[in-house]
């Protein structure tokens, strides 16, 4: 068995949301997941701030890089500006 890929635990992720009638809007990845996709991916990504920006990329969710080393989270809106509150956001 292949191990899942950040696309698809992203996938799997949103469907879980919305099955509880929440609305995903981001995906936070930490460093380690944010290597992994960008060598998964097809798009190329570059650590500046331009990659995060880029709406396809995850489910067509804002792609946010957060300072951690392993996360990949996708998040509402309001979990996404609690987090923004606290914690730095790449």
């Amino acid at each position: 068995m292949t191990p899942e890929t950040v696309e698809q635990n992203v996938l799997n992720q949103i469907q879980k949301m919305q099955q509880q009638e929440l609305i995903p809007v981001a995906v936070m990845l930490g460093h380690e997941d944010w290597l992994i996709f960008a060598e998964q991916s097809k798009v190329s990504y570059t650590p500046f701030g331009s990659a995060r920006r880029y709406q396809p990329a995850l489910g067509g969710l804002l792609l946010v890089r957060v300072d951690e080393m392993n996360m990949t989270r996708v998040v509402t809106q309001t979990e996404l500006d609690a987090y923004a509150q606290t914690h730095q956001i790449l």
